[in-house]
């Protein structure tokens, strides 16, 4: 956590903005619901760039990557695009709360850092703190509606990152891929390994959560995937008030399935599907189905 603090302001509401990136992949309604700020990122498929956002440039963004014989990019959110969404924020909040994609996977958090110097250097009554997810998709988006509330409850910007911090340390993201092509692509898994996947049908059951990185589990078939995601989620939410996020790639009614074993069999507050933003899934390609979640 990174804080960058001006002179107190008393002519704006004191009530803490909340600014992400897009790669929290946030469905329009809850980003409207709960007043956030998104900083854009950029993809490159094609030889096309598209800004991520409202436009829906990107909904096809599979069946391109599906048809696409080139691995596409993708750009971290430039630190003008977070100053835009700092400015705007600043404009009825005298401080700001940034949670930013993790460090380890994107330029983002730095780009962040640059735009709260310069924000506070613009409006020195503005309060900047950006704090590193360490995670991205569906998990990075459970931590900023959480420290969203926070924020409309009217909690501190000291209490809004305690809360996120709390958060953060329970979330966790648990997919299945429907293939290493995509990763072999970008040079993330070596081709023997893809090769076996292929020939035994194995559907690789992936963790990227705080501390837990890389495959749990090898079944051979979807089906059994998703059965022990459903198992992952059953051991931590049982029980308990549950937060979850299903996301997918271009595997809509995997997820919708997904979703409503979610719905019957735990207690959830939070529950919604999103799909899976292309910075993480242009390296693991269309089919992916999973969910991040943490528990009260």
């Amino acid at each position: 956590m990174i804080e960058y603090m001006g002179i107190p302001a008393s002519d704006r509401n004191s009530r803490v903005a909340v600014v992400t990136d897009s790669a929290a992949a946030l469905p329009p309604g809850l980003i409207a619901e709960h007043d956030l700020h998104v900083a854009r990122m950029e993809i490159t498929i094609n030889g096309k760039t598209f800004i991520d956002g409202a436009s829906g440039e990107l909904d096809d963004f599979y069946l391109q990557l599906a048809r696409s014989s080139e691995a596409p990019t993708t750009s971290a959110t430039t630190p003008s695009e977070y100053l835009e969404q700092f400015r705007a924020a600043s404009e009825h909040s005298d401080s700001i709360f940034c949670v930013s994609v993790s460090a380890k996977l994107s330029a983002a958090y730095d780009s962040a850092l640059v735009a709260a110097k310069e924000i506070v250097n613009e409006r020195p009554s503005t309060t900047v703190r950006v704090f590193d997810s360490e995670t991205a998709a569906g998990s990075e988006a459970l931590i900023v509606l959480a420290a969203a509330r926070a924020a409309a409850a009217g909690e501190p910007v000291e209490e809004v990152e305690r809360i996120t911090r709390v958060v953060a340390g329970k979330v966790r993201l648990v997919a299945v891929l429907d293939t290493l092509y995509y990763i072999h692509r970008n040079g993330r898994v070596p081709r023997i390994a893809m090769w076996t996947t292929k020939a035994l049908n194995i559907k690789p059951v992936m963790e990227y959560s705080l501390g837990k990185i890389g495959a749990i589990a090898r079944p051979r078939s979807t089906r059994r995937a998703l059965e022990r995601i459903q198992k992952e989620m059953l051991g931590d939410l049982a029980g308990k008030t549950a937060h979850v996020n299903v996301m997918y790639a271009g595997a809509s009614e995997r997820a919708e399935e997904l979703f409503r074993w979610a719905l019957e069999n735990l207690d959830c507050d939070e529950l919604f599907i999103t799909q899976f933003h292309p910075f993480m899934g242009a390296h693991t390609g269309p089919g992916l189905v999973g969910a991040s979640w943490w528990a009260e």
